[in-house]
C-alpha cells in the first residue's frame, strides 16, 4: 500500500472515499489509528506531528518533496511525512493549544508522551510497495518511443547528392537540421569498426548535429519555445547531450573509446592513437577521450545504467535555464526540468525501493551531467583551435557552423538578432 502526496486524481478516485481506512492511520497506513488533532492517525504519527509543531522543526527532502509515506518506512523522510500529516487534516493549531490551559499557563501533556524511539516502526523483511503513477509511466513511454523513432530515421541518398555541409547559418541549421546532414543510417552497432579519419570527423559532427536536434524537437517543452530560445539551447546543450549519448553507446557496445554514428571509433589506447590516427583527429579527441571514458563511460558501467535513465538524463541536460533565454522560455524550461527530475526520481525509487540505495543512485546519475558539460567545454576549445587551421571549421572560408556552436554565445546571439531584423 502506498500513500500519494498530491491531491486525488481522476484515475485514483478511491481517495475521494476513504471509508475503508476508518480505523487506519491516514498518514502512514498503520492499521491502529485513532483521531488525533482532527485526523485519523497512529500514535507514532501523532507524536511525530506534535514534536514537529511544538519545536518548529524544519525538514528537507532529497526527492523534490515527492516521497511515499508507508508504515514500514515512514521515518525515512520527515519532510514528506509532515507534509502528509497536514494534507490528511492534522491541525497544527490543535497542537499549540494543547500546551495552554484556559488561564494561559503552558503545560506539557501528562499522557501518551512519545520519544523519538517510540516512533520507530517494526522491521520487516519486506520491501515497500513502490509503484509509478500512470502519468510517469506515460511520460517515460513517450520519451522512449520518440528516442527509438529518432534513431530509426533514415533517408535514401542518391549517389551524387551532397550528404553534409558545415556551410550554413546557425538559425537555419537549428530550424532545419536536415540541411546540415541527411538522415543516413546510424551504424553505432557496427562490428568491424574502422578508425576515425578527418573526413569521418566532419561527417560525424554533422550527423550528430542532425540527430541531436531532431531529438530536441521531440520534447514538448522545446516545441513551446520561440525560435531564438530554441537556437540558444541548441548552442548551449548540443555538445553535452551529444557526449552523453555517445558515452551510453560506448558503454552499450563495450567499446574502449568513442564510437561514432557512422560506425567508426577513436580508441583510448595511446599507442593506437600515435600510430594509426591522423593528427587532426588526435588534436580534436585525444584530451577528451580519457575524461570521456573515466568519468562518464566507466561510471555508467558501475551503475549499470539503463536506456530510460540515459534518456531522462539527456532531457535534464538539455532543459537548462539560462539568463539569456526569454522570461517565458525560462519558465517553460524550469517547469520541464522539475517534471523530468520527478520522473527520474520516481523511476529510480521503483527500481531500487531502499531509500538509501535509491538516493545514492540518483545522486550518482546526476553527477554525470557536470561531467558531460566538461566534455562539451573541452570540445569547444578543440574546435576553436582547429578552426585556425581547418577551413571546414573556419567561418570566413566556409560559414563555420562548428565555430558558431563552439564560440562565444553572446556574439552568436547578436548575429542571430541581426538575422531576425533582416
Amino acid at each position: 500500500m502506498f500513500w500519494p502526496l498530491t491531491e486525488p486524481s481522476t484515475s485514483n478516485a478511491a481517495w475521494a472515499d476513504r471509508s475503508y481506512l476508518d480505523n487506519g492511520c491516514l498518514v502512514c497506513g498503520d492499521p491502529n489509528g485513532k483521531k488525533h488533532y482532527g485526523a485519523m492517525s497512529c500514535n507514532g504519527c501523532k507524536g511525530f506531528f506534535r514534536r514537529s509543531i511544538w519545536e518548529k522543526r524544519k525538514y528537507t527532502c532529497s526527492f523534490n518533496n515527492q516521497c511515499i509515506i508507508e508504515f514500514k518506512y515512514r521515518n525515512r523522510c520527515r519532510a514528506c511525512r509532515l507534509k502528509r500529516c497536514l494534507y490528511v487534516g492534522m491541525d497544527a493549531n490543535a497542537v499549540r493549544t494543547e500546551r495552554i490551559r484556559k488561564d494561559g499557563i503552558k503545560i506539557e501533556p501528562k499522557t501518551e508522551y512519545e520519544s523519538e524511539a517510540d516512533d520507530e516502526c517494526p522491521q520487516f523483511d519486506v520491501k515497500p510497495d513502490i509503484v509509478m503513477t500512470n502519468l510517469t509511466h506515460q511520460i517515460i513511454k513517450d520519451l522512449v518511443d520518440k528516442e527509438h523513432y529518432v534513431l530509426s530515421l533514415e533517408e535514401r541518398i542518391n549517389f551524387n547528392e551532397q550528404v553534409f555541409t558545415m556551410d550554413i547559418p546557425m538559425m537555419e541549421a537549428s530550424e532545419c537540421p536536415i540541411k546540415v546532414c541527411r538522415r543516413t543510417k546510424l551504424n553505432w552497432d557496427c562490428t568491424a569498426r574502422p578508425l576515425i579519419t578527418t573526413e569521418a570527423l566532419r561527417f560525424n559532427w554533422c550527423r550528430t548535429f542532425t540527430l541531436t536536434v531532431d531529438w530536441f524537437n521531440t520534447l514538448p517543452e522545446i516545441r513551446a519555445l520561440i525560435p531564438q530560445d530554441r537556437v540558444l539551447l541548441v548552442k548551449l546543450n548540443l555538445m553535452p547531450v551529444g557526449w552523453l549519448w555517445y558515452a551510453y553507446k560506448s558503454y552499450e557496445y563495450k567499446s574502449d573509446g568513442i564510437v561514432f554514428v557512422d560506425g567508426s571509433w577513436y580508441p583510448r589506447d595511446k599507442t593506437i592513437q600515435k600510430t594509426s590516427i591522423g593528427s587532426v583527429c588526435n588534436f580534436y579527441y585525444s584530451r577528451i577521450t580519457e575524461l570521456f571514458m573515466h568519468e562518464v563511460v566507466n561510471e555508467m558501467k558501475n551503475l549499470q545504467i539503463d536506456e530510460t535513465e540515459m534518456i531522462l538524463l539527456k532531457t535534464l541536460c538539455h532543459l537548462t535555464p539560462d539568463y539569456r533565454l526569454s522570461m517565458r522560455g525560462n519558465d517553460v524550461i524550469k517547469a520541464g526540468k522539475q517534471k523530468y527530475k520527478r520522473v527520474l526520481s520516481e523511476y529510480v525509487r521503483m527500481k531500487f525501493p531502499g531509500y538509501t540505495e535509491s538516493a545514492l543512485r540518483l545522486s550518482k546519475l546526476l553527477q554525470l551531467l557536470p561531467a558531460v558539460e566538461n566534455l562539451g567545454r573541452y570540445e569547444d576549445e578543440s574546435a576553436i583551435l582547429l578552426s585556425l587551421v581547418e577551413s571546414e571549421f573556419n567561418p570566413v572560408e566556409s560559414g563555420g557552423l562548428p565555430l558558431a556552436i563552439h564560440s562565444n554565445v553572446g556574439q552568436q546571439q547578436q548575429q542571430e538578432s541581426q538575422l531576425y531584423s533582416n
